[in-house]
């Protein structure tokens, strides 16, 4: 391998500029690849034409014309011509003639107009007496004939709409023109053509702005020679207001009319080290009028023209900024360039006082333009520090505008939040209230950058915050005042109160525990508890004598809706003014909790407040003698529940009255009084004696004489109730427990938890993870400590009876996701495994004490426990263990558990079997009866009362509402007697039965809770309407009872017994929920029926039942629930009109022979054939139900379908 011969290639690249020369298209990239857009030549020629300057005369390019043909582009303008030294600069590689330390001029003949070479392979220039072409690049060549300056102004004509036009340079001095034939050498050295298609394109994106920031072009025009198609932009200095610049274009794609930009300029010039008369500039779009400022979507930095560095600014940016070689984009990092930004920033601070000056500086030029440009700062970093230098300017020299456009410092004003308080300032009622003070502007949330202005406000101008908390308190100035029901001030008061409507704390009470809310809502919601409670305090409510008053004063109603208490009148000066009752309830109830002084606020206020309001006694007339008072309050009370059923609300009125009495200790005569929360029935939800199980325990650790120390005993902090006080006063203690006391320790917890993937659950079947139980760690403790006290073992069984009825909600399992189920293995609940198996708490029949783990459910002392035969799941969740002994135990409490009869029938059979004969009976008559049969021990029957619980209380919601669209009303024939022929005994009994028989197939009593062989099914009470649910399953016996107490007083039990069915809470778990009529009859109740039962009976409250509607109403649909009406049951010796028969319809014979099909008033029988087959008949009235206009037409044997149930037609 031979040595490098460096010398040859020293001479070879010293020699390249001849080799350019003379094979120019191998350069081209070189020369004409450094554009993005090979079209951006456009820009290189109009930035060479502001170029053609000359300082000594003023000679500049005002005027641009180019003309398109498909075969080249021709570039006119004005300016100065060419000189010996422009020749050189356009046919030069990079010397250009650009003054480089000047920002005054955009680049001459640089690298810059050799961007032309991509669309041709020689340029012709003529400019005034000269005319040259440049080959090769480089090498100009003179053009000696063709070229006549003076004929060719004239001959240019620009064409506009409507047959205008104009000769641009026929009085112009000079007239340079620039051809770029589209050709190019091909790859065989031959000319072949360039299309100009991306020339055309780059004309057709010149917008009005283009000339925006150059200093001499003002006139552009540019026409397609082919198809006439044009365009032509214009631009103009004001002459009075040199920063207001005019833009216009017109064109064929203007529909040949004007489109007309108007911008404020501001421009800086100033030296820089590296460039003199450095060149920033800022300019704001505006309306037509002038009079505000419109942001610019999307813009780009603009040197001259815009180049591809794009920002989020709202406004227009220039500056002389260095460039790539193809100014297509900012040089970047660039010291230079950074300076000029710095440059530009305090130049839009400084625009700041001039738009101040002109009213342009209004809230929404700050939210869209200022604001815009604070977000392009942030997202970008185009003008680092704008942010502060604009906010610096404003506060310093008072430019931010209050709510009627005059400026002023940020801490002359207030924010209102919620802004629509500021409306208020200028309304004559409100005068006082807004006295001095002044509101910034701010409003309208729907606008743009809500947010983003109410924060700059607040944290960076430090406007004061002004919201409801002051306002509320500032109303305080209406004190004694007086507002007529008409005039201006009344129609303030009720914009007013229209305000503090949009503004209450639940239309912000979203219940979410996270908030998207921006700071604005964030500080309102922050203040509007406060608020309501000064509001609801301050003199504002207009009463009947038109007076301004406080809807409560020291935390109690002084005003009130109306009245309509059975107990006590109320003064005019003490009710609302109608009209703002009438229009304003939900405020006045929700915001400022003003009721209808009725029985329940009667008792709320006079009877239940006595109980709350308390130092040393409660207010009683008489304390030595109270128990008349108390007891009248207590039957208020009952009564208010019985007539409203809200027994929840009643509760939580009650939640801080000390109106409970409690247990005296036995040295005590003072009677004492406690919250319901505080005290305990009883007898507990589950059975067990609570008097026992809160029963005070000594401390851990004591010896015998600190147990004699009362301190030394914790006692659960929970009290027992005064059981016979009130069994002597009448009170029973059923009806005193739903005034909220505790019934029983156990506490469920949460059954499902929303989330995502695995933190998505839900408890299946009774199991409750997260249940608690009150005092369960620390009775167990005691017994464990000190199980030798007699208390001890009487806590352990009550707790062991406790746990055997909830053990199901101590294990089970969990169903996790939403997508992808799946099932967790059996689970256990903490205070299972962490409480309930850890203490030795269980006796055995020595009375030792064992964990669950350590014994058998039949080592148990059956002497505490009594009999262990039943639950024995139960048994084996609490932790027992089974043992081989375990079932010969089991069959032997069973067989002792057994009625003399099985008994009997127990002994036959194992005396057979045994070989043995039964000679022991005292009477052998006794063993006589039952030759033959044997005992089977699969008889042995459960005699609960049965349990079904509602699963998805949404699914039985709607399974009621369709049965009850669809159902009778209850009818009756005439015959001697009324007979009721609606009733469906064969539905009723079979929902009743399968309602009460439990998991032994038996079947129980709703009254006496007692297994019945033959049930009584017996109607609730007469609702107007046949549903099944609206049954009871009764014995003989308990029927007979229920029937002297529902027809006695039909209307008076009817009202009764819907009163207790809606009170009943099926919110509150319980195998069973009850009604009790006196101390001996109760009526039982599953958890599914009572809740149908409810469902059904707010149905008839809202709709009504079916055959409501009366004679008068005929023609129309009967309720929201169009429910059919039937007709009474007749024979031939009722009269047709009976039937309320239209008169013009005649007898049903007539319409028979008339028609064949059913139409009006004709009388139809029809079965349910979703319904066993049950059969109706009814007079049709097609204009009053839809079910009998979906019968119309038909004739016998057809099948109709009506909201997705089929009747068939069976007669006419």
């Amino acid at each position: 391998m031979g040595r490098i011969d460096y010398k040859a290639i020293f001479e070879q690249n010293q020699d390249e500029w001849k080799a350019l020369t003379r094979d120019p298209q191998k350069y081209e990239a070189l020369l004409a690849g450094h554009y993005s857009d090979s079209n951006h030549f456009v820009y290189e020629l109009l930035q060479n034409a502001e170029d053609a300057f000359d300082k000594s005369t003023g000679v500049s390019a005002s005027k641009v014309v180019i003309e398109y043909y498909p075969d080249k582009l021709v570039f006119y303008h004005n300016g100065k011509p060419f000189d010996e030294a422009d020749v050189r600069g356009v046919s030069s590689m990079l010397m250009g003639t650009k003054d480089r330390d000047d920002a005054q001029t955009i680049g001459r003949f640089g690298m810059g107009f050799k961007s032309v070479f991509k669309y041709t392979y020689q340029p012709e220039i003529y400019s005034d007496d000269e005319a040259f072409k440049i080959t090769n690049y480089l090498l100009p060549v003179e053009i000696t004939d063709g070229w006549d300056y003076e004929t060719e102004k004239k001959s240019i004509v620009c064409k506009l709409g409507e047959g205008r036009s104009f000769v641009p340079f026929s009085k112009e001095e000079h007239l340079t023109k620039i051809v770029i034939p589209f050709q190019k050498y091909g790859k065989d050295g031959g000319l072949v053509p360039v299309p100009g298609d991306d020339v055309l394109k780059k004309l057709d994106e010149l917008d009005g702005e283009i000339l925006l920031f150059l200093s001499h072009i003002q006139n552009l025009y540019w026409v397609n020679k082919e198809t006439g198609k044009f365009a032509y932009i214009t631009l103009k200095q004001d002459e009075s207001d040199e920063k207001l610049i005019t833009c216009r274009i017109e064109g064929t794609e203007y529909d040949d009319k004007e489109e007309i930009s108007r911008y404020l300029k501001f421009k800086r010039v100033f030296d820089h080290p590296e460039m003199d008369n450095a060149e920033v500039s800022v300019a704001y779009k505006l309306n037509s009028r002038a009079d505000n400022i419109n942001e610019v979507d999307g813009s780009s930095v603009w040197v001259y023209f815009p180049t591809r560095d794009e920002t989020d600014l709202p406004f227009l940016i220039h500056g002389s900024f260095e460039t790539a070689v193809s100014r297509e984009k900012l040089m970047a990092p660039s010291s230079f360039n950074d300076d000029l930004f710095d440059e530009l920033g305090d130049l839009i601070a400084e625009s700041m006082l001039d738009l101040a000056e002109r009213k342009l500086i209004t809230q929404v030029f700050l939210r869209r333009s200022i604001l815009g440009a604070f977000e392009d700062e942030e997202d970008n970093e185009t003008i680092p520090g704008l942010k502060e230098k604009i906010t610096d300017v404003i506060v310093e020299n008072g430019l931010l505008p209050d709510k009627n456009g005059t400026y002023r410092k940020p801490e002359e004003m207030i924010l209102p939040v919620p802004f629509r308080m500021a409306d208020f300032a200028d309304k004559p009622l409100f005068s006082q209230v807004f006295k001095d003070k002044v509101f910034v502007a701010f409003n309208n949330e729907r606008e743009a950058k809500f947010s983003e202005y109410y924060s700059w406000l607040v944290n960076d101008l430090e406007v004061p915050v002004y919201g409801l908390r002051e306002l509320a308190t500032d109303l305080s100035v209406f004190a004694d005042s007086t507002v007529p029901t008409s005039g201006e001030k009344y129609e303030n008061l009720k914009d007013f109160y229209d305000f503090l409507s949009d503004n209450r704390e639940s239309v912000y009470d979203t219940g979410l525990t996270y908030m998207r809310s921006g700071p604005y809502e964030q500080r309102l919601r922050r203040d509007l508890k406060e608020a309501w409670k000064t509001f609801r305090k301050a003199p504002i409510i207009l009463n009947r004598l038109n007076h301004l008053v406080p809807a409560e004063v020291d935390g109690k109603s002084t005003i009130y809706l109306g009245a309509s208490s059975e107990y006590k009148s109320v003064m005019q000066s003490a009710l609302v003014s109608k009209g703002i009752a009438d229009t304003f309830g939900k405020v006045l109830t929700d915001g400022f909790h003003i009721q209808e002084f009725n029985n329940f606020q009667y008792i709320k206020e006079k009877v239940i407040q006595k109980y709350i309001d308390i130092e040393d006694s409660l207010g009683f007339a008489d304390h030595d003698d109270f128990t008349e008072e108390y007891v009248e309050d207590l039957n208020q009370i009952f009564a208010l529940i019985k007539e409203t059923g809200d027994i929840s609300g009643i509760k939580e009125l009650l939640k801080e009255a000390y109106i409970i009495k409690i247990k005296p200790a036995e040295d005590e005569d003072k009677a004492t009084f406690s919250r319901p929360s505080d005290c305990y029935v009883p007898v507990s939800d589950e059975g067990i004696d609570l008097e026992l199980y809160y029963a005070p325990i000594p401390m851990s650790g004591l010896d015998e004489e600190d147990l004699e120390d009362p301190d030394n005993w914790y006692d659960f902090d929970m009290y027992a109730i005064d059981k016979k006080f009130y069994e002597e006063n009448g009170i029973s203690i059923s009806t005193l427990s739903k005034l909220g006391m505790v019934s029983t320790p156990i506490n469920e917890g949460r059954r499902s938890q929303e989330g995502v993937g695995d933190n998505h659950w839900v408890a299946l079947g009774e199991y409750c993870p997260e249940i608690k139980i009150d005092g369960l760690d620390d009775n167990l403790r005691y017994i464990s400590e000190y199980y030798e006290d007699d208390l001890a073992k009487k806590k352990s069984a009550e707790i062991l009876k406790m746990l055997l009825s909830i053990a199901n909600k101590l294990q089970g399992k969990k169903k996790f996701r939403k997508m992808n189920p799946y099932t967790s293995e059996l689970r256990n609940a903490g205070v299972l495994t962490n409480v309930i198996r850890q203490y030795e708490w269980l006796y055995d029949k020595e009375l030792e004490v064992h964990k669950p783990k350590e014994m058998s459910r039949f080592d148990l002392s059956t002497a505490l426990y009594g009999n262990t035969t039943r639950d024995k799941k139960a048994f084996t969740i609490l932790g027992f263990i089974e043992k081989e002994a375990d079932e010969t135990e089991e069959t032997f409490q069973k067989a002792a558990n057994l009625n003399r009869q099985d008994k009997k029938l127990l002994v036959t059979q194992l005396a057979r079997e045994l070989g043995l004969q039964v000679s022991e009976a005292s009477n052998d008559d006794d063993w006589d009866d039952d030759d033959g049969e044997v005992f089977d021990p699969n008889a042995w029957r459960d005699e609960e009362f049965p349990v079904n619980r509602v699963n998805n209380i949404d699914y039985l919601i709607r399974h009621v509402q369709e049965q009850f669209y669809c159902a009778d009303p209850i009818t009756y024939k005439q015959v001697w007697r009324q007979i009721r022929v609606s009733k469906n005994a064969k539905a009723d009994r079979s929902y009743a039965i399968g309602m009460y028989t439990n998991s032994s197939n038996t079947k129980i009593c709703q009254m006496c809770r007692k297994p019945v062989a033959f049930i009584e099914v017996d109607q609730i009470s007469n609702f107007g309407i046949e549903m099944p649910q609206l049954n009871l399953c009764l014995c003989r016996e308990c029927s007979a009872k229920y029937h002297a107490m529902r027809d006695g007083n039909k209307e008076e039990f009817k009202k009764q017994i819907r009163a207790a069915l809606l009170s009943i809470d099926i919110e509150e778990y319980s195998d069973d929920y009850s009604i009790q009529f006196n101390e001996d009859t109760t009526l039982y109740f599953t958890q599914t029926h009572i809740a149908e039962i409810q469902e059904i009976l707010r149905l008839l409250a809202e709709y009504g039942a079916p055959a409501e509607e009366e004679d008068e109403n005929e023609g129309k649909v009967g309720g929201p629930l169009m429910h059919p009406m039937r007709a009474q049951d007749t024979d031939d010796s009722i009269a047709a009109e009976s039937f309320n028969i239209p008169n013009n319809l005649g007898t049903f014979d007539d319409a028979t022979e008339k028609e064949d099909v059913a139409v009006a008033g004709k009388f139809i029988s029809y079965k349910k054939k979703f319904a066993n087959d049950e059969i109706y008949d009814n007079v049709l009235q097609p204009n009053r139900f839809p079910l009998h206009k979906a019968l119309e037409g038909h004739k016998v044997g057809d099948v109709v379908t009506f909201q997705g149930k089929e009747y068939e037609i069976i007669g006419l």
